[in-house]
């Protein structure tokens, strides 16, 4: 399957699967990110409104079903089924971007893992974006790793709120600007706490909360 197809299928079933989130999920969602008022979804930005569709498809708090769940007992084809699994599968993880890669995609460090892999997302494959970290799920097909929709950025101060440590809160940056590497015992903790099942509603509202997907409503 050619990478023009694959984006095709995945945008496809993440817009099918968002479309089955029932009320009380999409409100159990939108409540973890802070985005829930007057009895409605509300954000200032398509990113924000990413996250909570996110947790709807995947994980939904509140012992909701996965709209990804409901959306697997539809119909479909052979190419559609591998997205789909491949989408079931996929990983909530921190990434930090590096350099381009020879056979197309970006270099990336999945920190919560240690490994290297090879991202494709037309979206972050920009020079700018070097260095830069992201929060968000990956799926693996085809020999790469594939973001699967929405993605966080990550700051230090965010990840020092990950942490756990007191940190200030400045102005959002013009410009993502590079994460500073964590110190192994530092990914040692965050490692620890993604095991958490609330650990993505964490991350999404900390990148949130310091306006890093625009100001909240």
């Amino acid at each position: 399957m050619d990478h023009a197809a694959v984006s095709a299928l995945r945008a496809r079933l993440l817009s099918a699967a968002a479309k089955r989130i029932p009320k009380a999920a999409a409100a159990s969602c939108a409540r973890a990110l802070g985005l829930w008022r007057d009895e409605e979804v509300k954000f200032t930005t398509e990113a924000q409104f990413l996250l909570v569709l996110d947790l709807g498809v995947f994980a939904p708090p509140g012992g909701h079903t996965p709209a990804l769940a409901r959306e697997a007992r539809q119909p479909h084809d052979a190419e559609e089924a591998a997205v789909l699994a491949a989408l079931a599968d996929a990983r909530f993880t921190l990434f930090r971007l590096g350099a381009a890669h020879p056979e197309g995609g970006a270099r990336a460090e999945d920190l919560l893992r240690g490994t290297e892999i090879r991202l494709r997302d037309d979206r972050l494959q920009q020079p700018e974006f070097e260095g830069v970290a992201f929060a968000g799920r990956l799926m693996r097909l085809d020999g790469l790793d594939w973001t699967c929709g929405a993605v966080a950025p990550l700051t230090d101060e965010v990840l020092e709120e990950l942490l756990g440590r007191p940190v200030a809160r400045p102005p959002a940056p013009r410009m993502l600007p590079p994460l500073t590497p964590p110190a192994p015992e530092d990914l040692a903790v965050l490692r620890a706490a993604a095991l958490a099942e609330d650990f993505a509603a964490r991350t999404y509202r900390a990148a949130l909360d310091h306006g890093l997907l625009g100001k909240r409503p």
